[in-house]
């Protein structure tokens, strides 16, 4: 450490060393005169101290040690550490190391800044500075930091100096490259510029020119570089060396010829310009500054032309022999007309074309023509001299001087002895020297020679407005004042002179048409004259009033301006305002607008069809004349012809066959349309009764509702037929029908629609008909328009109250003739409908529905209480048959022991038919009594019919299931992609992390028998929370199949096998019809289980069909080896109806024994409704609808459940063995989890068709998601259980008993073990 420190203690010797010898070079440099006011070393002083500086740089340049280079470190470290302040000799002596920098070029234009002097660059000192950034080169920063200081203190850089001209910055940018650089760079040299003021000692007084202000330099191919330029603009001198580029780059743009122009002008107005740049004054200046311009003058656009002229046209700019002159004050030297006119002097390189922008005339001015030639002492000049001088001189006339030459009277005009006039008229105001313009009594151009109209004085005339002929307008003036004033010679000859010369004089492309002086000759009286507009060529147009064209003149009507035909609104309008009043002018008038119907619109027609234009002669005399009572009628109100028998009732007319055209097109017809009929009728019922009588009457009125469609088109008319009283009704006034036929009581009125009825039931009408008005029951379709009118039907406003004895089943009849009646009615009903229409039967009620809502049940008496309703009016009656409506909107017949047949038709028919009539109960009481073979015999093909209804059943099925296919189809499709997909994300899904495959779920179908290896692997498994499940519902293989009961079987019953192919996933086969080789993806991962479970709730939809067939299969389970998948076949029917479940019943049940789709329903009413409120549970649990679920019974097997087309079916024998009881006794949540776990089973079906692996983790998966859902619904009803107490088993228990002894003939009760019931319960407990 010693020696470290006489190391370091040498390194400051050293600085001191180095200190003491700056101080004494610095001492000595301040010797020199005037070093300290000027602060920068010339170079004869900088060559006096430079080899002192040499040997103090040499001597202090440290080089390495050897061989320890730490020596010369320690050494270097405190030469340079001991002390802040290192001065360097520079351009401006000894200063801070941190202001001095290193610069190869001239930069004597900032000599502030202190440089190494280039002698002093190669030392090893100042490398060694350079390297290590300490001492650094010149930047722009640095020049900035100067010039700004400069500016501040005002001291300005001088430009004049040829050692620091501007050039000399430029070159200095130009060889470090910043002319080339990026825009920063750029903005930085301008940036310099901006704080540079320089002085210019070029001119006197010296100049101090801001560059900052500086935006312009001058370009001497376009402003002479010896001129004045604005204060924004550089002196050339300092530019000249400057490429365009560097200008660019510099911020400098060019000066403008227009901006240098303008400034000229408004420096000299301003007086900052010597005498000798005084462009008014100094002729020499003037003619540099045109010759500068005229230098610009092509290459300028027309707008810089226009700014420039308006610029100078103010300014006395052209030297003339009489001084400066406005450019429009002086003339080209060619004008020598006059000796004393100002002619510009010789301008040399100024073009013509300048001069002549500028407004130096090449001709006379007119006003100085018309004041010189013109005067009195000029007298020799006339108008002729003035004409042939302006024709030698016209191309060079300016357009002032021309457009002023039109609007002075120079010329004189002719008088009748051909002398001229003294007044002087515009010469567009004469006409040419012509006879025919002399008899026209036009003002003719004085002229005393003959006149050559191919002479350029006659050219030069009409170009300046001399007339060849008069105007349209002033020659109509002479034909109508000549005609007004009787001159008809000079009237003739003026139209005669307008149609001669209409295409020489252009006549003919005048809107004569429009001229609204009268001065044509109209045929009708002589002397009277009409404009084009109101007079015609077609000799028709007289009969509406309008004046005839003179007809020798027809044939130059174009040229006239005369159309052959009035517009057809004029027509129009003169029809109207005088329609004619005799059958004559009639067919004058319309046969004329039968003409002209072409142009005829159909806005016309709208005007003309309600206008009063058809004259109805009300005398007499049907021809009509002058003076005639007449009325007048819209077209579209009056008929044509002579009416037949409908001529008392409409207006008809006859003028012809050529105005009947016109009428037609205007809206009128032959007859009457219907609609004319009914509103005839609305408006005047009374009237057309006493016309027509009852009889023709009616007729009318089943006309009417034969055309009933046609007419409720039209809302308003509908409108007023249901508010008018002109429907016929009839009424019985002593109750006796018997003496209408004898021409008794019965009476005719005329009533609204709200005041009759429509006998729609004969029995009611028969109590009631001296009460009401009822509707003529002649013609089914009159009534039907009586009912589109808003009359009701009777049996709307009747009311009746039944009462029925024997319907308890304590007190209920044998219902053995109900049953043979109702077996007779579901069979005749499809004869009695098959030939009647949709329109007329009740929506949706066909024999089908007829066979599920509708029963016969026989009582004991039944007494029927009519009123109406509004009235005091009472009836009762004893029926043998009568139609009642039970709470579960299911239709009741009930009958007596003696029931009348006609009765029952009734009661049926109103079932059935919107409106029956009385045909229809005789015809469906003659089916309900005959035999089969008695209306085979009548001609009614039995056997076809019921085949056809049998066949369209069968075919609606079938669509149905083909609709059902396709949709489940399509959602095959999309299973089986993304299944695809799940095959390619998870191709080792069913593999632990060992690589090997998974087991199983532990248990198999029902009926399957496993290998001992499986029953080994099962009996190590420990218990789960599935192991009650599996118990359960027969999914545990430790248990023997031969103890398994059928009730603890779960069978998947599918479609038929040609309808399972259609189906994925329970596709046996590939699209291509080969048998497939790969089983679908074990789902293992929870996403995978998710993606399935969503599926299969998402696939269940109900079953829409009535019936359901299917045959058994059995399927081998590959899988499992051993195991088959039995699938037994389905034969059941739709019965009715449980809280909104549908039911269906095993077909060999019905066919077995006596129950009946409506006693099995009425027997199990209350056991099904509780079966439907778990199945709806099971719904709420899984968020499904309950329209998905049906219930279906049958009296052996082992079928508890199954799945049909994502369709669940539950079977209802289970539910009553096992868990009806329970319910009876209050508890409930046993149920609600069996069967919520059987739906689980059933969903998974939805996705796997066999009891394989797959399956079961489905399932297990359903029931793990909705474990929570499962007990909240059991704890709910039990609940609900608990707050009501037990009751005694119910009746309809004991009736499902009695009437279905199958059931205990069955196989034994489907109880699940003990110990998956107790594990079951516990689950759900937990």
């Amino acid at each position: 450490e010693w020696n470290v420190e006489l190391l370091r203690a040498a390194g400051i010797v050293s600085r001191i060393s180095w200190s003491s010898a700056t101080v004494d070079l610095q001492g000595q440099l301040s010797k020199y005169p005037g070093m300290t006011e000027r602060k920068v070393l010339a170079p004869k002083e900088l060559q006096d101290v430079l080899p002192a500086v040499k040997w103090l740089y040499a001597s202090f340049d440290w080089s390495s040690t050897t061989p320890l280079s730490d020596v010369g470190s320690y050494m270097q470290n405190a030469f340079w550490n001991c002390g802040k302040d290192f001065n360097l000799i520079s351009s401006r002596g000894f200063v801070p190391l941190d202001n001095v920098r290193v610069s190869s070029d001239d930069l004597s234009f900032i000599e502030e800044l202190p440089i190494v002097p280039e002698p002093l660059l190669q030392f090893g000192l100042i490398k060694r500075l350079r390297a290590g950034d300490v001492l650094s080169d010149v930047q722009i920063e640095d020049i900035v930091t100067i010039l700004e200081k400069s500016k501040k203190t005002r001291t300005p850089v001088q430009l004049a100096s040829q050692k620091t001209p501007l050039g000399t910055m430029t070159n200095w940018y130009r060889s470090n490259n910043f002319l080339h650089t990026l825009p920063r760079e750029l903005r930085e040299i301008r940036s310099v510029l901006d704080a540079t003021v320089a002085s210019d000692e070029g001119v006197a007084p010296t100049q101090v020119i801001a560059l900052n202000e500086v935006k312009e330099h001058i370009n001497p191919d376009k402003i002479p570089p010896d001129m004045p330029v604005p204060p924004s603009t550089i002196p050339f001198k300092y530019t000249k060396s400057l490429s365009k580029f560097d200008t660019n780059a510099l911020g400098f743009r060019e000066l403008d010829p227009l901006k240098w122009l303008q400034w000229l002008v408004d420096a000299n107005a301003k007086g900052q310009l010597t005498p000798e740049q005084n462009v008014e004054s100094n002729p020499t200046f003037a003619t540099n500054v045109l010759k500068a311009l005229s230098k610009n003058w092509p290459g300028m656009s027309q707008d810089s032309k226009t700014r420039m002229t308006a610029m100078l046209e103010s300014q006395r700019i052209i030297p003339t022999k009489q001084g400066m002159k406005k450019p429009s004050e002086t003339y080209f030297s060619s004008v020598k007309l006059f000796s004393d006119l100002p002619v510009i002097l010789p301008l040399s390189n100024v073009k013509e074309g300048l001069l002549t922008t500028l407004g130096v005339r090449k001709t006379i001015e007119i006003g100085v023509v018309f004041g010189r030639l013109m005067s009195g002492s000029s007298q020799q000049w006339s108008h002729v001299d003035l004409i042939k001088y302006l024709t030698s001189v016209w191309d060079d006339v300016p357009t002032q001087d021309r457009e002023r030459l039109k609007i002075t009277p120079v010329c004189p005009a002719e008088l009748p002895d051909g002398k001229p006039s003294e007044h002087r008229y515009r010469i567009s105001e004469l006409h040419e020297p012509n006879d025919s313009l002399r008899r026209l009594g036009l003002p003719i151009l004085q002229w005393p020679s003959d006149y050559n109209v191919q002479s350029k004085e006659a050219k030069l005339l009409g170009t300046l407005g001399l007339r060849d002929a008069p105007p349209y307008n002033e020659l109509i003036n002479i034909i109508a004042t000549a005609g007004q004033s009787a001159n008809t010679s000079l009237q003739e000859f003026a139209l005669k002179y307008l149609i001669e010369n209409s295409q020489s004089k252009g006549y003919n492309n005048t809107p004569i048409a429009s001229v609204k002086i009268p001065f044509l000759p109209i045929q009708s009286a002589e002397g009277k004259f009409s404009i084009p507009a109101n007079c015609f060529t077609n000799e028709r147009v007289t009969v509406l009033g309008f004046e005839l064209l003179r007809p020798d003149l027809h044939k130059y009507a174009v040229l006239l301006g005369v159309q052959a035909d009035p517009p057809i609104d004029r027509c129009i309008q003169r029809l109207m305002k005088k329609p004619p009043r005799t059958k004559r002018q009639a067919r004058d008038m319309f046969g004329y607008m039968t003409s002209r119907i072409g142009v005829i619109t159909n806005q016309h027609v709208e005007v003309l069809g309600g206008a009063n234009i058809v004259p109805i002669i009300t005398s007499k005399d049907s021809v009509g004349h002058e003076g005639s009572p007449v009325r007048h009628i819209p077209p579209r109100l009056c008929f044509l012809g002579d009416g037949g028998d409908l001529a008392g009732m409409c207006d008809f007319v006859d003028f012809g066959k050529e105005a009947e055209m016109f009428l037609l097109r205007c809206g009128s017809r032959h007859e009457p349309s219907i609609s004319d009929l009914a509103l005839l009728f609305t408006q005047q019922p009374a009237r057309m009764l006493n016309k027509l009588g009852i009889d023709k009457y009616l007729e009318v009125l089943i006309k009417l509702a034969h055309e009933w469609s046609s007419l409720k088109k039209d809302r308003a008319l509908v409108e007023k037929m249901q508010q008018a009283p002109f429907l016929l009704a009839t009424r019985m006034e002593n109750g006796h029908e018997e003496e209408d036929e004898k021409g008794g009581s019965k009476t005719w009125h005329l009533a609204k629609a709200s005041d009759i009825v429509i006998v729609d039931e004969i029995g009611n009408y028969n109590l009631f008909k001296t009460d009401v008005l009822a509707a003529p029951q002649q013609d089914e379709t009159l009534e039907e328009m009586y009912a589109q009118l808003g009359v009701p039907g009777l049996s709307s406003l009747v009311e009746e109250r039944q009462q029925i004895s024997g319907l308890g089943p304590d007190n209920r009849p044998n219902q053995k003739t109900a049953l043979h009646l109702q077996s007779i009615i579901r069979e005749r009903a499809r004869l009695f409908l098959y030939d009647y229409s949709k329109e007329t039967l009740h929506p949706n009620r066909d024999t089908k529905w007829l066979e599920n809502n509708l029963s016969v049940q026989t009582v004991r008496s039944i007494v029927i209480k009519t009123s109406m309703r509004g009235t005091n009016i009472r009836h009762i009656q004893e029926k043998t048959a009568t139609l009642r409506q039970e709470s579960n909107r299911n239709w009741v017949i009930c009958i007596t022991e003696k029931y009348n047949m006609a009765q029952v038709s009734r009661a049926l028919a109103r079932l059935l038919l919107i409106r029956p009539k009385p045909r229809d109960w005789m015809v469906l009481t003659e089916f309900l009594r005959s035999e089969l073979s008695g209306l085979q015999e009548a001609g009614i093909n039995v056997d076809r019919i019921l085949r056809q209804k049998e066949k369209e059943a069968k075919v609606a099925e079938e669509r149905h299931r083909h609709q059902l296919e396709e949709e489940q189809r399509l959602r095959d499709q999309q299973d089986a992609l993304e299944r695809e997909k799940n095959i390619h994300r998870a191709p080792d899904a069913n593999k632990d992390m060992d690589g090997h495959t998974q087991d199983s779920m532990p248990g198999n179908f029902p009926g399957s028998s496993d290998s001992k290896e499986h029953e080994t692997e099962e009996a190590r498994e420990p218990p789960s929370l599935f192991g009650g499940f599996k118990k359960m519902f027969g999914l545990d293989a430790r248990k023997p199949p031969s103890t398994m009961s059928d009730g603890e079987r779960f069978v998947h019953d599918d479609d038929a096998i040609h309808q399972r192919e259609h189906e994925p996933p329970y596709t046996d086969s590939e699209p291509n019809g080969q048998p497939s080789t790969t089983e679908p993806p074990v789902p293992t991962t929870p996403q995978q289980l998710q993606d399935l479970t969503q599926k299969a709730l998402r696939r269940t939809r109900p079953h829409t069909s009535s019936t359901l067939q299917s045959t058994p299969s059995v399927h081998k389970v590959e899988e499992m080896h051993t195991t088959c998948d039995a699938k037994p076949g389905m034969n059941v029917t739709y019965t009715g109806t449980a809280s909104s479940l549908r039911v269906f019943l095993d077909n060999e049940v019905l066919q077995s024994s006596s129950t009946t789709p409506t006693s099995f329903m009425t027997a199990h009413r209350t056991g099904l409704s509780h079966f439907a409120h778990v199945l709806q549970d099971c719904a709420s649990i899984y968020n499904l609808p309950s329209s998905s679920f049906q219930i279906f019974y049958d009296t052996s097997g082992g079928t508890m459940a199954f799945n049909q087309n994502q369709s669940l079916f539950f079977n209802y024998r289970f539910f009553a063995q096992e868990h009806l009881p329970m319910l009876e006794a209050g508890d409930k949540d046993l149920a609600v989890r069996h069967w919520a776990t059987t739906t689980a089973h059933e969903l998974a079906h939805n996705v796997e068709r066999d009891h394989n692996t797959r399956f079961q983790n489905v399932f297990q998966a359903l029931i793990e998601r909705h474990i929570p859902n499962i007990a909240e619904v059991a704890r709910r009803v039990s609940v609900a259980a608990a707050a009501v107490p037990p009751q005694r088993p119910s009746s309809s228990v004991g009736a499902t008993r009695q009437t279905a002894p199958a059931m205990r003939q069955g196989p034994p009760k489907a109880a699940p073990p003990p110990s998956g019931s107790a594990a079951f319960k516990g689950a759900f407990k937990r």
